[in-house]
């Protein structure tokens, strides 16, 4: 069969290589010049560094799967990753037990809580249930109102903004379900993403799949029941058998049919918040720890990511992510990169006052407008199916891992499940 893909991003790549292993005519459009979407990466000052900042747990089984069928699998690293909390001043080990029964800003019996909770949602199977129960409540009844207070309310408060108070209590577990499970465990790629990019850019090559970059796809050709093909400004259509679809869902109703108006309604559904994810590289470490959730009322962000103290690279310097996941209309979205790097700078030395402003070498902005769906109570109604209704359409998107965080594990394993239904000729929902 001859399939179009919609996306460069890992889930278009990594479907794409699987397709052409099974035989297909697969080509990849991506509206960038650049591809690798949330995985891209960029030359930071002779370091290849992602924009958003990425790490791997122990059950990531699809990534794994994917580096060794690249032959890079003796390149993965596991480590002990240090945690911490930084409250109002005070920065606080979260590594052990021990290390919760000290954390002084919530009650002792709220500690007690805390960690029995925490074993709870590692050894948790079963989550349908929560997909009916509000994350916020649902918390304060297992941990306490000040533990929710003072470590989930900020997260999800910043990440979520007006819509804190209504996410789903099932994408809240297995958030905290995914890095129990790691217990303390966490990795990375040798080389980094840039090494991956390469080595299956390579291997797309050689299994023939054309990628075409900087061609954006601007509709999906169909009848009343089934794809055609896909449209572009200035190029030739497209003519194809199937297509898979990785970009955000109300992108992709953009590009439906008109008569297709039903469907792409309930993808619009689905919301997104951005990010606008600040990495800046130090001569000095900020802390120790490779995580660092904040909750202090000087700091206009939740969290560090201190990439170097999971993989410490060359050693010469050190990278903080510093993202601010919001709505697209929030100040930390729209402000100007100059002002938002000075804010943030700011309040990096507050946290650690080891740090000068002879410290800062470098520092770099991403941002994204789909970095996060929304994922409220019943969401479980509204994820689509990766067949469409429209016959040939295939659909992959974040939201199809739901209650799991996106993750490029995921993504890879969603993408191999979609090139086995094709190849095995599974009926598409549209083709009657």
């Amino acid at each position: 069969m001859k399939i179009g893909i919609i996306g460069a991003g890992i889930s278009g790549l990594s479907t794409a290589l699987a397709l052409a292993r099974r035989g297909h005519e697969v080509h990849v459009f991506q509206r960038e010049h650049a591809v690798g979407g949330l995985i891209a990466t960029f030359d930071f000052g002779g370091i290849p560094i992602e924009h958003f900042y990425h790490f791997l747990c122990t059950a990531d089984r699809g990534y794994f799967n994917l580096c060794k069928e690249l032959g890079i699998g003796d390149r993965l690293r596991f480590k002990k990753a240090s945690t911490g909390f930084y409250y109002e001043g005070r920065l606080f080990n979260m590594n052990s037990p021990l290390d919760l029964l000290r954390f002084s800003p919530i009650p002792f019996t709220q500690r007690i809580r805390f960690g029995l909770f925490a074993l709870e949602a590692r050894a948790r199977t079963e989550w349908v249930q929560l997909d009916e129960l509000t994350a916020k409540p649902w918390l304060i009844d297992r941990i306490g109102k000040q533990t929710y207070d003072v470590v989930w309310h900020p997260l999800l408060a910043l990440k979520f903004g007006a819509f804190h108070d209504r996410i789903s209590a099932a994408w809240m577990w297995h958030r905290i379900h995914r890095v129990a499970k790691c217990k303390g465990r966490m990795g990375y790629l040798e080389g980094g993403t840039a090494l991956l990019l390469d080595t299956l850019l390579r291997g797309l090559k050689d299994a023939g799949v054309t990628i075409h970059p900087g061609q954006p796809v601007t509709g999906i050709l169909a009848d009343e029941n089934r794809v055609q093909g896909l449209r572009f400004e200035g190029a030739a259509d497209f003519a194809c058998d199937r297509v898979v679809s990785t970009v955000p869902l109300s992108v992709l109703a953009r590009l439906l049919p008109p008569h297709w108006e039903a469907y792409a309604k309930d993808l619009r559904r689905v919301d997104y918040i951005g990010v606008s994810c600040l990495i800046f590289k130090l001569r000095k470490r900020v802390s120790p720890h490779f995580w660092l959730n904040v909750h202090d009322h000087r700091v206009p962000f939740n969290g560090i990511i201190e990439y170097t103290n999971l993989n410490p690279l060359d050693g010469a310097c050190h990278l903080a992510y510093v993202p601010y996941y919001t709505a697209l209309d929030s100040p930390f979205y729209t402000m100007e990169e100059t002002e938002l790097t000075l804010k943030s700078w700011e309040a990096l030395k507050l946290l650690a006052p080891q740090l000068g402003d002879a410290d800062l070498i470098d520092h770099h902005l991403a941002r994204t407008p789909f970095a996060q769906a929304i994922c409220p109570t019943g969401f479980l109604n509204i994820v689509p199916d990766m067949n469409a209704p429209i016959g040939g359409l295939h659909v992959l998107d974040s939201t199809l891992l739901y209650p799991e965080d996106r993750t490029q594990s995921g993504h890879i394993l969603k993408g191999e499940a979609c090139a086995n239904a094709i190849h095995g000729g599974a009926p598409d929902s549209g083709s009657g």
